[in-house]
C-alpha cells in the first residue's frame, strides 16, 4: 500500500483530502469568535487569504488503516497471480532464448559454405594457372628444340625463329 501510494502520489489531493478530514462538521462558539474577529480586523481569515500547505508526509511515516479482511485476501490473490503470469512469461522468454541459441544458425551455415566455396575455387584457380605456366615452359622448351633440329634437304631450321617486333 505504502508503495503504491508512493508511486500514485499527488500531493494537492493529499492535502484536500486532509483539510476535509480535518474539518470539523460544527464549529465551536469559541472558534465562530476567533474567525469574527479576524475578519473585523483583516477582513477575511487568515487561512483563505494566506493558504499555508504543510510539508506532506513521508510515505513511510504515514499511517494506514488496516484493510478488511477479505479485501486484503483479494489483493494478495492479485499479486499472486501476477507474480505466477509474471514468473511463467520470464520464464517461456528464457526457455526461447535459451532454445533458439541452440540452433544452428541457416544465414550463418550459408555463409559458410559459401567461403568454402570460395576458398575452394581460388585453390582450383591457382591449380589451373600453375597448370598453365607449366605447360607454357614445355611448349617454349619443344619450340627451341625444334627450332635446333634443321631440315635435312633444305639446311633449314625446322621451326622459324620467333618474329621479333619490326619498329
Amino acid at each position: 500500500m505504502r508503495l503504491q501510494v508512493a508511486i500514485l502520489r499527488n500531493p494537492d489531493a493529499e492535502q484536500r483530502a486532509k483539510e476535509k478530514a480535518e474539518a470539523p462538521t460544527v464549529k465551536t462558539e469559541e472558534q465562530i469568535k476567533r474567525e469574527e474577529e479576524l475578519r473585523a480586523k483583516y477582513g477575511t481569515t487568515p487561512w483563505d487569504s494566506h493558504p499555508t500547505k504543510e510539508a506532506p508526509k513521508s510515505v513511510w511515516r504515514r499511517k494506514f488503516r488496516p484493510l478488511p479482511e477479505a479485501k486484503a485476501v483479494d489483493l494478495f490473490a492479485d499479486v499472486v497471480g501476477d507474480a505466477f503470469i509474471l514468473a511463467v512469461a520470464g520464464g517461456l522468454i528464457t526457455f526461447e532464448y535459451w532454445r533458439s541459441s541452440q540452433k544452428p544458425d541457416k544465414n550463418k551455415e550459408m555463409i559458410e559454405e559459401l567461403q568454402k566455396r570460395v576458398e575452394e575455387l581460388q585453390q582450383r584457380e591457382q591449380e589451373l594457372l600453375e597448370a598453365e605456366r607449366r605447360q607454357r615452359e614445355r611448349v617454349e622448351l619443344i619450340e627451341q628444340a625444334l627450332r635446333a633440329f634443321k631440315d635435312p634437304k633444305t639446311k633449314q631450321p625446322l621451326l622459324p625463329a620467333p618474329a621479333t617486333a619490326a619498329a
